[in-house]
Order: C-alpha cells, then structure tokens, then sequence
C-alpha cells in the first residue's frame, strides 16, 4: 500500500507538515511540505507494496484476540463490539434517514470516485496506511513525554492556553507500542473508561522519546466532532487526520467483526478528495496535491452511501466484507483523507493484525462492492480553509 496526503493549515501559520494515506502498490506517494494557503510543494515518494503480517508485542492484548476464539475484554477492545465511540447522536453514529437528501452534483462526483485509473476497486487499509489502536487503563498506564509540532485540544491540558503552535505533553503510551507503518504513522491510544482518545499523526520513538507531527485528545463521550478551524481558536479543530477527526472515528476494528455488525459511519479516502474545503463532521481541510484538488472530487466531510436497494448478499462478500457493505447502506461512510486508493481502515495493531490473519478480514474484502453504486448526500455550504 502506498499514498500521499498533506494537511491544509489555516492562513495564520506555515508549517512544514506531511502526511499520506494510502494506496495499492501501483500508486506512487506523494507527500508534501504545505505553506499556509495549502498550496505546497509536493515530491513524489515511490513506496514498496504491502508489509507482510508481521507480529510485534501488544501490551493491550488479551487472550482470544489474536484468534478469534474470543471476544476478548475492555483490554483489547474486543468485547463483542459493544462499545463505540461518541454517543449515539453523533454523526458517526446516527443511521442515515430512509428520506435523505442527495446531493445535485452526486451523480459526477460518483462517476469521478468510480473511474480512477488503477483505483475501481474498494481497498482495507491494514497493515500499511491504517491506525493501530491500543487500548488502555491511564490511571496505571505511565505518561509518556511527546513533543509535536502541531498540538490540537488536550495536547497540552492545563496549559494557560492548551495549545497554539510546537510543544510538549503528556500521554499514556503503552510499553512497545508502534505508529503505523507507512508514512501517516497514526497512533492511537484509547482509554473507554475515561472516554477520552490521544492521537498522533507523523509519531514516532526512534530516538528514544516520541515526537509527534500533531497530537490531540478527543472526548468519546460526545459527538466527536471538533470545532471548525475557521472557528477562534483554530488550533481547536486540528486533528491527527487531514480532515480533523479522531483516529477512532470509522475505523473498523476487532470488536466491530466479532459482534457480527458495524454499528457506525465508516471512514473513507481515496486520490481525488477535493482540497481546501470542507464540511462538518471534518474540521479542516486537505491540503491540495497532484491529484487532490480545490476544483474536483468530495471534500473533507462529504457523505456517502452505498445504495440501499442494493442486495450485497448477491455480491459474493465475505463475512467481514457483509458487514461493511451493510454498514455503508444503514450509516455510511465520510470522506476523510487522501490516499492513494479507494479506501477504509481497519485496526493497524499487532493484536488485531494478529485476528485479521486468521483470515477474519483481509485487504480485498470490500472489493466486489460497486464504487459506481455509491451516492453523495447533500454536502452543504462548505468552510473555506483559506478564510
């Protein structure tokens, strides 16, 4: 898997910041150091295919994870997919209404989606380009020290402004917990007691102490939708993914596959994303690229849906492929990132990468369902990143 994506920063900041989301082997990465406007100037990375399932330590892992034997404990997140971020108004979270508004535009924005060269396939991102989640405890988990470069809410709590630009904080960062391999190198820490997420984007331990290229918190208790940043202050929407959501938002994750249903909106990318704009449940904006444009495609925060008249049982699915497919028709999924595919992410941590192997979910899963089935859902009057 291989991808490129880059955040779009409001006008009042320029910082040097890249990211990627991901692809399939045969699409090149581009990632890119962006000025304030967005605009940027963009290099092209070519990236190797797809990482074997490699196995590393899980401190949050739980017996019958890595097997699919069981559903597991609040450790691992595998309670039967009981538990799902943010309550159950959020947008993540409400099923879309039999009488929907579709989009004017829906019918050219699906034909775009749906004839990408190399891209007409639905992609998992899994072990590359994906989010490892680890759960915690973080009254017993010891904080770890990162400093970032962009620090969203909570990154610097009971600091006398939070956060504005570069700094420090505290998270509790398991014993050999790994970022994402790929170049977005997402980390996800999740405390369900607390209700309380801390990602990071472009993480990394390499040299002993973790850094971050932006790290914030994220209530799961609430909507789990940030304040525009074209809201005072700016810093507020920020967010470890391009469009400013949480981590946890639309990932697949173990839980959801062991509970036989995915009971939320799912997180969706793919190369023509448009740049600049964006709409609620995205904060900010994509970063404009090669292919990610101001002039084409679904911005940050668009919604889709698979067609709901459509029979996915006739479409040869497998079990874990099912239970997207009918997730995309009852809650559908939002436009997210860049990426070099036409995507969704599923847990990226050794324990779940562990329960995917055992043939539980694999990248190709969702691929016999239609892109060109998909429709837009009224997008809205969107926010202007360069306002």
């Amino acid at each position: 898997m291989v991808g490129g994506r880059a955040r779009a920063l409001p006008a009042l900041l320029v910082l040097g910041l890249s990211a990627c989301g991901g692809g399939n082997a045969a699409a090149p990465s581009t990632d890119a150091a962006f000025t304030a406007d967005g605009s940027g100037v963009e290099a092209s990375v070519s990236q190797g295919a797809d990482a074997s399932n490699a196995q590393g330590v899980d401190s949050g892992s739980n017996a019958g994870v890595g097997d699919g034997s069981s559903a597991g404990t609040a450790a691992d997140g595998g309670d039967a997919g009981l538990w799902r971020p943010f309550d159950d108004t959020s947008p993540w979270n409400t099923p879309i209404a039999a009488d929907a508004s579709i989009d004017p535009d829906s019918g050219s924005l699906v034909s775009d989606l749906a004839s990408i060269p190399g891209q007409t396939t639905l992609w998992i991102n899994i072990q590359q380009y994906s989010v490892p989640v680890y759960w915690v405890d973080s009254t017993t988990t010891a904080e770890q020290t990162v400093s970032a470069s962009l620090g969203g809410t909570g990154f610097r709590t009971g600091a006398a402004s939070d956060s504005v630009s570069a700094g420090t904080g505290l998270a509790p960062i398991p014993s050999g917990a790994m970022p994402a391999a790929g170049t977005d190198k997402h980390l996800c820490i999740v405390d369900r007691t607390a209700h309380t997420e801390w990602g990071f984007w472009d993480a990394d331990d390499s040299t002993g102490s973790w850094t971050a290229g932006e790290a914030s918190t994220m209530d799961l208790s609430g909507s789990g939708v940030r304040p525009p940043t074209a809201m005072s202050p700016w810093w507020a929407g920020q967010g470890p993914r391009a469009c400013g959501y949480p981590l946890i938002a639309g990932l697949i994750t173990t839980g959801d596959i062991q509970a036989g249903t995915i009971r939320h909106a799912l997180v969706f990318a793919y190369p023509h994303i448009e740049s600049r704009y964006y709409v609620p449940p995205a904060s900010s904006a994509q970063g404009t690229t090669s292919e990610a444009l101001p002039t084409r495609g679904i911005p940050c925060g668009g919604h889709l849906q698979l067609d709901p008249s459509l029979n996915v049982t006739s479409l040869g699915l497998s079990s874990g492929g099912l239970m997207i497919a009918r997730a995309l028709q009852t809650y559908g999924a939002f436009v997210g990132d860049f990426s070099g595919a036409v995507n969704f992410y599923a847990d990226a941590s050794p324990t779940a990468q562990a329960f995917w192997s055992t043939g539980t979910l694999a990248n190709s899963d969702a691929a016999p369902i239609p892109l060109d089935r998909f429709r837009v859902l009224t997008i809205g009057m969107p926010y202007d990143n360069m306002n």
